[in-house]
């Protein structure tokens, strides 16, 4: 086995971002650069520089509307985690290349696939803060209640021994209680994040998101335009400063070197030598 180097998982993330970016305007379906990617194309113009990842954020319909044609039209070497395709014990999806596979000692909820671009779905939330924190609250259960239908002790994934061990204590009965109800648990917490989307609340968010401002005017995805990544033109939402200013609040000022955080617990792996 040989190991990624950076330049090569960069590559592979902004070449299915490349595909999704295609797909996408084949078919009409919108879609913006989210989170530290947003952040990254505004500031930075591509990745922000110590960071290793890409996050795209769609509306529910567009959210659904891509999923739908990435069941039906995938290249060979990618695949998509999302349950009604496999097994999946987080709420949202996730495109990746089959080629690759990763090692962790925090994730393994996704063991055995390989380097992914996630996809979120932005969905309807309360604009009552307290009505807002407990929905966001029954979203975490319900994702624990998911993460423990993992086979094995797979939901017990943590970076130090002793949060494994507490997790698998803690977590041991619902994981017996939940073990073979997968897709029908993650079918649930799907639907359960929809609650809202019917309403007539102005607020839309990422609702398992671990940001405590992480939702926003409804109308913000409304407009989308191109933005330069890299050597790529991919989209975003035209209003990025209403998004970034209540996701990071200063976002044009770098954070601190002891702030700069990526997804270092990964380590990536070709199948094959390269």
């Amino acid at each position: 086995m040989k190991e990624l180097t950076d330049k090569e998982l960069r590559t592979l993330q902004l070449e299915m971002t490349s595909y999704i970016d295609e797909i996408c305007r084949e078919n009409g379906i919108e879609y913006s650069l989210g989170g530290g990617s947003l952040l990254g194309a505004i500031r930075h113009k591509g990745y922000i520089p110590w960071d290793d990842d890409i996050d795209l954020v769609l509306t529910r319909a567009n959210y659904e509307k891509l999923l739908s044609v990435l069941m039906e039209n995938c290249p060979e070497h990618y695949s998509l985690i999302y349950y009604q395709v496999r097994p999946t014990y987080l709420p949202f999806a996730k495109l990746y290349d089959n080629r690759t596979y990763f090692t962790s000692k925090l994730d393994n909820l996704n063991k055995g696939t390989g380097v992914f671009v996630d996809l979120f779905p932005m969905d309807v939330m309360p604009e009552n803060a307290e009505e807002r924190d407990e929905f966001k609250k029954e979203i975490q259960q319900s994702a624990i209640k998911l993460a423990s239908s993992a086979p094995g002790l797979v939901y017990a994934s943590a970076s130090k021994w002793y949060y494994f061990l507490g997790k698998m204590i803690l977590w041991f009965p619902r994981h017996l209680a939940n073990m073979g109800k997968n897709k029908k648990i993650a079918q649930e917490v799907d639907q359960q994040m929809q609650k809202y989307n019917a309403t007539d609340e102005q607020l839309v968010g990422y609702v398992y998101s671990g940001y405590k401002t992480e939702y926003f005017k409804r109308e913000i995805f409304d407009s989308y335009e191109d933005v330069a990544f890299e050597d790529y033109t991919f989209r975003k939402i035209k209003n990025h400063d209403g998004y970034l200013s209540m996701l990071y609040g200063d976002y044009m000022t770098l954070p601190p070197e002891n702030k700069r955080v990526n997804h270092s617990y990964y380590h990536w792996y070709w199948k094959t030598e390269k």
